[in-house]
């Protein structure tokens, strides 16, 4: 059997000598003497509470993500919505410094990934602090509904645009270096938004007592932590991959 939890119990023996048991005294065990058993739970019982701690704590969270899920689904239709309707003057400014951009991607004329990532990074990781210092709040909540959509409609925006106006190119360029980096980071917006705005509510309805504060406010800060970690993955990803991937797709000069 794997690891177990013991829980000691104690029985008292009726009977005749003749029980032998190395824990006994004279190494025989007679009527009248008691002995402590050991009952063992197995390691699945610990894995299923756990399992349901992580269930209920889930749960109650669950309304709030998919809230800002939809929150986060709505940026991103608005922003290609007005990709598709920018006026001709700002259309050919934006237009000119994506085409750089791609010409940089294929000449292999970038800066160099750790500046990149770094440069993702602490975006990201300023977003995430701002919601983070929201969610101390009382008044958190419709900021971080706020942050979370801004965050979606400048992604929606940057994919429409680059889509619409420039064909195939443009699809990969939004797929690889915009898209795929953005479903991390806005997972990890998503989750931490839902963290900070229950945060917040249990600070208004005074849900946490005293002397369970601190030990909230470290669980707090761990899974923003944890949220923090998933936006370096993201942001790896958008310094070292994409870069090797679009210059391989798009070699040659961007027409």
């Amino acid at each position: 059997m794997g690891e177990s939890e013991a829980m000691p119990r104690t029985t008292r023996l009726a009977g005749k000598r003749g029980l032998f048991c190395p824990c006994a005294p004279d190494g025989w065990l007679s009527g009248g003497d008691t002995v402590d058993w050991v009952v063992r739970k197995p390691l699945g019982f610990r894995w299923d509470r756990a399992r349901r701690n992580i269930g209920q704590a889930v749960g109650a969270q669950l309304h709030i993500w998919c809230f800002l899920a939809v929150v986060a689904a709505c940026g991103l239709l608005f922003g290609g919505i007005v990709a598709g309707q920018l006026g001709d003057a700002d259309s050919s400014v934006l237009n000119t410094a994506v085409q750089r951009l791609l010409e940089a991607i294929a000449q292999h004329q970038l800066a160099s990934a750790s500046d990149l990532w770094w440069q993702r990074l602490t975006s990201d990781a300023q977003l995430l602090a701002l919601i983070w210092l929201l969610g101390l709040s009382v008044i958190g909540f419709p900021f971080i509904v706020a942050a979370v959509f801004l965050r979606s409609f400048s992604v929606g925006f940057a994919v429409g645009f680059t889509s619409v106006q420039f064909g195939w190119k443009g699809v990969v360029v939004a797929a690889v270096a915009i898209f795929l980096h953005q479903v991390v980071s806005l997972s990890a917006l998503i989750v931490a938004g839902g963290i900070a705005v229950r945060f917040s509510a249990g600070i208004v309805r005074q849900q946490f007592p005293p002397s369970q504060l601190s030990v909230r406010f470290v669980r707090y800060t761990g899974v923003f932590a944890l949220c923090l970690c998933a936006t370096m993955a993201g942001a790896a990803f958008q310094a070292w991959v994409a870069p090797a991937v679009l210059s391989g797709l798009l070699a040659g000069p961007a027409s």
